[in-house]
């Protein structure tokens, strides 16, 4: 897995990614905006953007999801996850 940006609405995604968990909900509506531009340009999608595309935005809603969890709920998830 490459660090490498490739497309320039992959970096609002990652800064949604770093934000602190109170200013989630903005950076990730940011992030999907980017993505929604991206996907009504006329510059035609190859494959891999594509594809790029919709993981971003999975990645984005289980994040939102986990952040709505209660902090113990996340520790309980973490503690299946290591068994």
């Amino acid at each position: 897995m490459s660090d490498e940006i490739r497309y320039s609405w992959q970096q609002s995604v990652l800064d949604a990614f770093l934000a602190p968990r109170d200013f989630l909900p903005p950076k990730v509506n940011i992030a999907e905006q980017a993505i929604a531009a991206r996907l009504t340009d006329p510059q035609q999608t190859d494959l891999t953007e594509r594809i790029a595309l919709n993981d971003a935005l999975r990645a984005l809603r289980v994040l939102l999801q986990e952040a709505k969890r209660r902090p113990e709920q996340r520790e309980d998830r973490k503690r299946e996850d290591i068994a």
